[in-house]
């Protein structure tokens, strides 16, 4: 197989069609770049503020406090939570989508967002299908490993529990390993084969061992590209970052709140890159797969 030709078109496909980078944010929720958190040597500060918030909270009726904004915060959970639906919702049709178009322009169709929106959610109860029997195949997996442990922890056989369950993790780790080569191969199977929930993991498991070989080796190179882009991005970001400090240290010299402003402008437009890149990255990825299917199945 042509590893190296399917990275090469996968990569001019991402690069060519911007509007799979949409979608590749969407497949990863909010970017799946998790919040900065920043610590402060401050202990005097944080004693202050939590002897002020503790006064505060002892004075506060809180028959009071919940009669008064219950309502509130149930109306800020709500608009939470049916954002975290439609999110998650988003991210289903988004692997469809860019399944789909990938398989498009393999065949030189016509694909853009309207088409591709619509292959995914044409295709959102098989994919979520195949996402919830995977997930409940590694909860059946952890009942076996967690409850044989807890009964013998229970009639006290303490070494056999110790036995059985470091046998048992590394049973149960390859089931997950398995579990996670396929599932991407599954997911492609239900949606372009448009066959079946059940029928799909099996045709995934049967492509693996007929190709694993093929399979494995394209995981690696996934691996080691996804590394070195990472090194790369890292680089790039103390680069461009201590650049960015430098200028922002010159703007608090000249005014603080100039400062303040730059250093909120500079924070949102990097994380609206790291955003842009993230869904660039998780596009040319489901490219690889996608391509990697449609090669295996000739």
């Amino acid at each position: 197989m042509d590893y190296f030709g399917i990275i090469k078109k996968s990569y001019y496909l991402s690069l060519k069609h911007k509007f799979l980078w949409i979608f590749g944010i969407l497949v990863g929720g909010y970017g799946g770049f998790k919040s900065f958190g920043t610590s402060f040597n401050s202990s005097s500060v944080s004693n202050n503020w939590g002897d002020t918030f503790s006064k505060s909270f002892a004075n506060t009726n809180l028959t009071n406090f919940w009669a008064n904004y219950a309502g509130i915060f149930f109306a800020i959970m709500a608009i939470f939570g049916v954002f975290a639906i439609v999110f998650f919702a988003l991210s289903i049709i988004s692997q469809g989508t860019l399944i789909g178009s990938t398989e498009k322009f393999s065949k030189n169709e016509k694909a853009n967002f309207k088409i591709g929106f619509g292959i995914g959610w044409h295709n959102f109860w098989r994919i979520l299908g195949v996402g919830v029997i995977f997930a409940l195949m590694v909860m059946a997996s952890l009942i076996v490993l967690i409850i044989p442990v807890v009964i013998l922890i229970i009639v006290k056989a303490y070494f056999f529990a110790t036995v059985l369950s470091i046998l048992l993790f590394f049973v149960c780790l390859v089931f997950w390993i398995l579990i996670g080569i396929i599932a991407p191969y599954s997911l492609r199977i239900v949606v372009l084969e448009k066959i079946g929930i059940f029928t799909s993991i099996r045709e995934g498991l049967h492509l693996f061992q007929r190709n694993w070989g093929e399979v494995i080796v394209m995981y690696l190179l996934l691996f080691a590209i996804g590394l070195g882009f990472g090194i790369l991005l890292l680089l790039a970001i103390m680069i461009v970052g201590g650049i960015l400090l430098a200028l922002g240290f010159g703007f608090w010299l000249a005014s603080p709140l100039s400062s303040v402003i730059y250093g909120l402008v500079i924070g949102l437009a990097f994380l609206i890159t790291l955003i842009i890149i993230q869904g660039a990255y998780n596009s040319f990825t489901s490219n690889v797969l996608t391509l990697t299917y449609l090669r295996l199945k000739k």
